[in-house]
């Protein structure tokens, strides 16, 4: 984060200039490893440099994105889109699918990065509020003051300039007493100018920020996934060596004592080996039992699953499949953990980025929304049997609790009103009226 005397714009650039004139923070190389453990990119450069280049000559360097997978698995808040209950109008300005796929991305990066900043724009060709995820970025705070008064984020060059000092950085101020809130960016310390007099015209900063737990000890930062990619790291470092265990058990490492001249020695399955008086030949293999390499690999990934609250099979694992009640049990945990992440993060942040896009919808349509917005996050689906499913669901239309449209939307939410309308009316059939035997034998 970077801290300013005031919020005038010449210091503001003066103090960023300064934070990144000298190298490049050690957040934003964190940032950057974080990222590409994530995506899978660039990481045989981590593990190589914990090898030897002759030893890796023998074996490509063995990768598992295990980073992605427990991110993934712990990311189920925005699984399924959340049920928004909002003023009509709002959907005719927003891109809800933009919105619905920045919102699990957000998530994900909010367990993986610690902390994260969601901007909503504008755009003007769909003439709608759109979103952007922020990875790069510095909040700037005034002193002895906790909240983050602007945002200054990097936008790269992308191919324009192979220079990174060419990259922009974009700024965003707050309204303040006696202070207008300014939108510039800088390219190489020099301001570059979006509007005139480089004015916020919201007011507000259009970003919201997200922490994977709520900032303690007066840091803006929460703490990241480093512990998953460490062990993401460890795996890959493990099985590259295990690969190597196993192409050196099978053709072992041939060595040759008591012999002056190497030339005269030959290899082959067609050739006989001739070795002089007093010379020696012999193959040596790996020491390591693959089996303790193997057990030693699972323990980092088991371990590092439970301290994130998940569990794993093994593909080796024997026994029948755990029931649905078996399973719910096990998932207790990580299912607390959701709920008080969704409580304590996300749905703070639905009211904050709806505030945001109220203001962005009024500055650019004239269109004054509702205060009023509400979010109904869908939990995922439980572990059930098909009895139990069927038990449950039969229990609800019984009790008058539940109706048949939320059951096909439950099971398939990508069904329209319409869709579920048709099918409703499709599977109803008429109840035949209770049969009288008395009166049918007197009418007969």
């Amino acid at each position: 984060m970077v801290i300013t005397k005031d919020v005038a714009t010449e210091n503001i650039i003066n103090a960023l200039s300064e934070h990144f004139s000298y190298i490049e923070t050690e957040r934003h190389k964190e940032i950057d490893k974080l990222l590409d453990f994530y995506e899978g990119i660039n990481t045989d450069e981590y593990v190589k440099s914990y090898f030897g280049s002759e030893t890796l000559a023998q074996i490509p360097v063995f990768n598992q994105n295990l980073t992605r997978r427990v991110i993934k698995a712990r990311s189920m808040t925005y699984k399924r889109p959340p049920v928004m209950s909002v003023d009509s109008r709002y959907e005719d300005y927003v891109n809800v699918h933009d919105l619905n796929a920045k919102r699990r991305q957000l998530e994900s990066l909010t367990y993986l990065l610690g902390c994260m900043a969601f901007r909503c724009r504008w755009d003007e060709t769909t003439q709608k509020v759109e979103y952007e995820n922020l990875t790069h970025f510095e909040p700037l705070f005034l002193p002895y003051e906790d909240k983050p008064f602007g945002i200054a984020y990097f936008v790269p060059s992308y191919g324009y300039s192979s220079d990174e000092s060419q990259d922009m950085m974009v700024v965003w101020t707050e309204d303040r007493p006696g202070y207008e809130g300014r939108h510039f960016g800088i390219i190489d310390g020099n301001k570059v100018s979006f509007n005139d007099g480089d004015l916020n015209p919201y007011g507000i900063v259009p970003v919201v920020y997200t922490h994977r737990y709520p900032p303690l000890r007066g840091q803006f930062y929460s703490a990241n996934a480093g512990d998953v990619v460490s062990a993401d790291l460890h795996t890959s470092i493990a099985m590259t060596e295990l690969a190597l265990c196993l192409r050196f058990g099978a053709i072992g490492i041939r060595y040759v004592t008591g012999v002056d001249d190497a030339s005269r020695i030959e290899l082959g399955v067609d050739k006989l080996l001739y070795l002089p008086e007093g010379a020696n030949f012999g193959i040596t293999g790996p020491s390591a039992s693959i089996s303790q390499i193997i057990d030693g690999i699972k323990f980092y990934v088991s371990a590092t699953l439970s301290n994130n609250h998940l569990r794993i099979k093994w593909a080796d694992s024997h026994g029948n499949a755990p029931s649905g009640s078996a399973l719910r049990i096990q998932e207790i945990e990580n299912m607390e953990e959701r709920i008080a992440t969704t409580e304590d993060t996300y749905r703070v942040f639905e009211q904050k980025r709806y505030e945001i896009d109220k203001r962005i919808i009024e500055v650019q349509t004239n269109v004054n929304l509702n205060d009023d917005y509400s979010v109904d996050f869908v939990e995922p689906k439980m572990y059930l049997d098909p009895q139990e499913e069927i038990n449950y669901w039969s229990w609800k239309f019984d009790q008058g609790l539940d109706n048949k449209q939320n059951w096909y939307k439950y099971n398939n939410p990508d069904m329209s009103d319409e869709q579920i309308e048709k099918m409703v009316k499709e599977n109803e059939v008429e109840q035949p009226e209770p049969q009288n035997p008395l009166l049918n034998r007197l009418r007969s």
